[in-house]
């Protein structure tokens, strides 16, 4: 966001400026695209943004190659992490000639406008000599310059509809609200003392609303998706949302992805609703980070009065339901390892937290509600950062972290962030355990979803303790990368005999055997895809057969999930009337159908019959029309299930 208010900001004094997203290109083209607008532009300077971990090894490849192609242009680095480790990214990166901590407004222009180096503020460079200096950090940047930028300027990107494109298959165009934070979260390098490590900022700066009213102007031009995740004063949203609705242009003018740091309130629903497109194939998206289960903890990592409940948090979820029902999309996110969960027993209470609360947005139809648990990535100059990373300031600290995750080298689990920091409390053991628990679960969730909630619903915490009892007699002792190499089928086998051991779990859910089964072959499937025949090789026999290897018969309808699971509240597992229900396993789907429905129709092919008769007895029969069997006759042959 802050490069295009860098590029006006130049742009108003009379120095050229542009900006480049390699990004927005494949590896093998970065040299090509770097060399060609090089040699377009000409630059005496450029310009390497350091802003958070994740571009650490692509901003060293580019500094290095740069210097490599002319030894001429002078470097400059800034952003959160640059400002973090200041002089000794210097000492680590000799491509980097300046640094700038802070806020690089008037740094940049007195720089490039040739002031003395001891003259310029919040800047480290090297002296003649070669020695590190460094001047005071004494530069930020007050309310009317930073409202007098314009941070949307598209052109000054090159290439800029790939960006834009880019961002529109993700949250959006990021809106600039200001700079600095009022919350003081464990976690976050962008925190308020975080940003006293890396920018050396103590108070907050923020724009204008008309200042943003103008970029939202120039912006509608170039695409509808914006993105918003600055919430240090809610009445300054609520405040922007009125102001733009009293701009006729901007008036449903745009598809709004929101980050709340907060709940909702009524308020700012009914804003929201009155302002921003609400469109059912592409839904907007609210997200909010609880980021640990426990209350108690929760307000230890996030320090503030604001950090509301779980109950508070799922009375506003129906709030939202109640106001969009299914026309919005809510991701939440938790996060794992904090330091306020230190054992095992901490770590297991989250895991089942998190469960049932998953279970309970499905058993109320929430189903556009996403819970997400991942591992949580500390950044530089947050309080787990200078509190539990050895040699925090050390640039090598960090390359050295990523490049061991990124080689899978530090941890023999597979990592969905960039992890730096996991509670020494808890040994080896324990985290491969709970690492392996989450797998599984989230393996479950994802390729079997109506098993994980039928179990879930049925066994609640059992079927933790199920897993666990797995885990420990079987996966504990295998060697190899138990990770890659988990057989969903052999795991899946193993629950149903835990569960069929428990006499007591089995006599109160009869179907369990029936339901494992059923997924048992969906995991077959799963490992082995079924690729589908092209349409020209379709109806090659007149008179078909039924490969029942691609069926299965079942006591229930398991994948029509909301009706099952609303016949198991209202009839009890026990008492739970069989409603025998045929499944075919198909290229891209399983399809469904009442075996009733099933002996009246596809299982006619058994007795050897044509096409033509199978037609004209259906029609007899008065099942369906003809081009609905048409369509069923098309997919069971392309799937194999009729040869």
């Amino acid at each position: 966001m802050g490069t295009f208010g860098i590029c006006d900001y130049l742009s108003q004094k009379n120095i050229e400026a542009r900006l480049l997203n390699l990004a927005l290109y494949n590896k093998t083209e970065m040299e090509k695209v770097i060399d060609h607008y090089l040699d377009l532009f000409n630059p005496t300077h450029v310009g390497l943004v350091f802003h958070w971990q994740e571009t650490a090894e692509g901003f060293i490849w580019v500094g290095e190659y740069i210097k490599s192609i002319s030894d001429q242009i002078k470097i400059i680095s800034g952003g959160f992490t640059a400002g973090y480790f200041r002089e000794n990214l210097l000492e680590r990166c000799r491509f980097v000639d300046y640094v700038i901590k802070g806020d690089p407004e008037k740094p940049l222009e007195v720089l490039l406008t040739g002031a003395e180096l001891t003259e310029i503020p919040n800047l480290i460079y090297r002296n003649y000599n070669g020695k590190i200096s460094h001047s005071a950090i004494s530069y930020f940047i007050d309310p009317e310059t930073i409202s007098c930028i314009s941070f949307c300027t598209v052109a000054y990107l090159y290439d800029h509809k790939l960006y834009l494109k880019a961002l529109e298959e993700k949250l959006g165009f990021p809106i600039f609200i200001g700079r600095g934070c009022s919350s003081h979260c464990d976690y976050c390098g962008g925190s308020c003392d975080s940003f006293k490590l890396h920018s050396g900022r103590t108070k907050q700066v923020v724009r204008s609303i008309d200042s943003i009213i103008a970029d939202l102007k120039r912006l509608k031009d170039f695409t509808r998706k914006i993105y918003i995740c600055n919430e240090n004063n809610r009445g300054y949203i609520k405040d922007l949302f009125k102001a733009m609705k009293k701009e006729k242009t901007l008036a449903k003018a745009f598809h709004l992805n929101y980050g709340a740091w907060k709940l909702f309130d009524i308020e700012l629903l009914e804003l929201y609703k009155d302002l921003f497109i609400l469109d059912r194939e592409d839904k907007p998206l609210f997200e909010l980070s609880p980021e640990v289960f426990d209350d108690d903890s929760r307000k230890k990592i996030k320090h503030h009065d604001t950090a509301y409940s779980i109950k508070d948090l799922r009375e506003n979820l129906f709030l939202i339901n109640n106001h969009f029902g299914n026309s919005v999309n809510v991701s939440l996110f938790f996060s794992r390892y904090h330091d306020t969960h230190r054992t095992y027993l901490d770590m297991r209470k989250e895991i089942v937290g998190i469960l049932r609360f998953k279970h309970e947005l499905l058993c109320n139809n929430m189903t556009n509600m996403n819970v997400h648990y991942d591992h949580l990535s500390t950044d530089v100059a947050s309080r787990y950062w200078e509190k539990y990373v050895e040699n925090p300031q050390d640039f090598e600290t960090l390359i050295s972290s990523l490049r061991k995750l990124r080689a899978q080298e530090q941890y023999s689990f597979p990592i969905d962030n960039l992890c730096l920091y996991i509670p020494e409390t808890l040994s080896h053991k324990e985290v491969f355990k709970c690492e392996l628990l989450i797998s599984i679960l989230k393996n479950f969730e994802q390729h079997f979803y109506e098993l994980f909630h039928i179990l879930l619903n049925c066994l609640d915490e059992q079927i933790i303790v199920l897993l666990e009892e797995i885990i420990s007699e079987v996966y504990l002792k295998r060697s190899g990368n138990v990770f890659k190499n988990l057989d969903c089928s052999e795991l899946l086998d193993y629950v149903k005999v835990k569960i069929m051991k428990r006499k007591s779990h089995l006599s109160k859910i009869p179907f369990i055997e029936d339901l494992i089964n059923l997924n048992i072959k969906k995991a077959m499937f799963l490992r082995t895809p079924i690729i589908p025949l092209h349409s020209r090789s379709l109806y090659q026999t007149s008179r078909p057969r039924i490969n029942n290897a691609f069926i299965s018969v079942n006591e229930h309808d398991y994948l029509d999930l909301q009706n099952f699971l609303k016949r198991l509240e209202q009839k009890g597992q026990a008492n739970l009337t069989p409603e025998k229900t045929v499944f075919f396993f198909l290229a891209n789907e399983i399809l469904s159908m009442p075996y009733i429905t099933y002996r009246a129709t596809v299982k006619e092919f058994e007795k050897g019959i044509s096409l033509d008769e199978y037609y004209v007895l259906m029609n007899r029969r008065g099942i369906f029309d003809i081009s609905y069997h048409k369509e069923i006759i098309e997919k069971l042959f392309k799937s194999y299930v009729l040869y």
